[in-house]
């Protein structure tokens, strides 16, 4: 059974006429009647009583018509909706981020929302490794964090931005002033650090493996916005990208004279995977709103 034939069915049900449905379709009415019949042999009834006067439907015809208009409205609905979702009037996004990369998404979510109000936005802020497993089912159309410490067979990574770790204060505090610390340096300042786990924790330890530093850790809180409401009320310093704090004029980033201190900002697809065009859109609305650097070689192809 072919769309078409159902299209057929429906012009003749309403115009009475298998003349002036063929006249209507734009087709010949040898067509109309050969496509009729091939869709009456296959549901094994005659769907009209025809005589040399005029077209009606049969009871078969009539029991069929309803579900006939159904099938050609729900199909005329799908490519209406096709079209919305390739205009971004509808559709949903699943999105993953790190807890330490999550920082820098409100201002994106908050202007996409405004500019796509029929897009529905899930936000999951997780591990890498549980976002990871999650990309690679399905749950997720996109992840958004700094380099992973290994790669993923089935993930394609893409950097969005360069970074570094650095050291987070208020302004204010002793080390605002300074441009560039040694980490011996920061021995007698108060720390705060993300809980072990987060990237930028993971970066901080890498840094700090084989050596004999010594640091007053007075707190490990494994949210973000805790952490940086602390240091922003207190005497406490911590470690962090420098992206996160990029648009907060009440903290400072201070560089540490260290080589290994950069922090990739990237986003990851499941490799092979359609990428949606509202995620399309929400990841050049990332680049925009931030200013970041980036290819957009995935994006566009």
């Amino acid at each position: 059974m072919e769309l078409r034939q159902i299209r057929y069915f429906l012009q003749i049900a309403e115009t009475s006429s298998f003349s002036e449905a063929s006249r209507q379709l734009c087709i010949s009415q040898s067509t109309v009647s050969q496509q009729i019949k091939q869709l009456e042999d296959e549901l094994g009834a005659e769907l009209f009583i025809r005589d040399s006067h005029s077209v009606k439907l049969s009871d078969y015809g009539i029991q069929f018509f309803p579900y006939a208009k159904n099938i050609v409205e729900d199909v005329q609905s799908g490519i209406a909706r096709i079209k919305d979702v390739s205009g971004l009037s509808v559709g949903t996004i699943n999105i993953g981020a790190t807890y330490t990369f999550c920082p820098l998404l409100g201002k994106t979510i908050e202007d996409f929302m405004k500019e796509h109000p029929g897009i529905s936005i899930n936000l999951t802020c997780s591990s890498m490794e549980e976002l990871m497993k999650m990309l690679e089912d399905g749950e997720l159309d996109t992840v958004l964090s700094y380099r992973p410490s290994r790669m993923f067979d089935n993930i394609e990574s893409h950097i969005l931005f360069n970074s570094n770790l650095c050291v987070i204060a208020r302004h204010g505090h002793p080390l605002s002033g300074k441009g560039i610390v040694r980490l011996m340096d920061i021995e007698k300042y108060p720390v705060a650090l993300p809980s072990r786990g987060l990237q930028a924790r993971n970066e901080f330890d890498r840094l700090l493996f084989g050596q004999n530093y010594r640091f007053d850790v007075r707190l490990e809180v494994n949210d973000l916005n805790m952490l940086l409401d602390l240091v922003r009320r207190t005497e406490l310093i911590t470690f962090l990208s420098a992206a996160t704090v990029k648009d907060k004029p009440e903290f400072c980033t201070i560089e540490i004279d260290h080589s290994e201190t950069e922090m990739v900002g990237s986003y990851h697809l499941l490799k092979g995977q359609y990428i949606k065009v509202a995620t399309r859109a929400f990841l050049k609305s990332l680049v925009e709103n931030n200013a970041f650097m980036i290819s957009m070689d995935a994006l566009t192809a």
